[in-house]
């Protein structure tokens, strides 16, 4: 136990950094296991994707969406998300799946959709990125 209490004195800063990732992965892993959403990856969207009572909603821009799109997609920005909850909400979704480029913008929009009162919430992890990946089509346009 003395010789790691000298090590630990000795490089303090090696120390430092250690303690730092570790609080920073255990953080990580505890916000991933709390987040009221599920992820889904791009074969799950696949099935979930035209079935009545799924909302697909793509919430990247729009030269985004016209570069290519999941079809049967609604297009609703990140930055417009907000003022559509109640349209959203009227529409009566079993489910609601998000998707963006790479899954960063549409966790964003799936914790909008949750603090809404939203509770079948998912996000297409990876996003279109992802689901090109897996060589899954997309539409092209508006």
């Amino acid at each position: 136990m003395e010789s790691f209490i000298d090590f630990l004195a000795r490089h303090w800063v090696l120390s430092t950094v250690a303690a730092v990732l570790i609080v920073l992965l255990v953080s990580n892993e505890l916000s991933r296991r709390l987040q009221k959403f599920k992820t889904l990856d791009p074969a799950e969207v696949a099935r979930k994707a035209g079935r009545d009572g799924v909302a697909l909603i793509d919430v990247r821009e729009d030269n985004e969406w016209k570069a290519g799109h999941i079809k049967g997609a609604r297009h609703i920005p990140l930055g417009k998300l907000e003022k559509k909850l109640g349209e959203i909400k009227g529409e009566n979704p079993d489910e609601v799946v998000l998707y963006c480029r790479s899954g960063n913008r549409s966790a964003t929009a799936a914790n909008i959709l949750v603090k809404g009162g939203f509770e079948n919430v998912s996000h297409l992890g990876g996003g279109i990125l992802a689901w090109e990946g897996q060589n899954y089509p997309v539409s092209k346009g508006k």
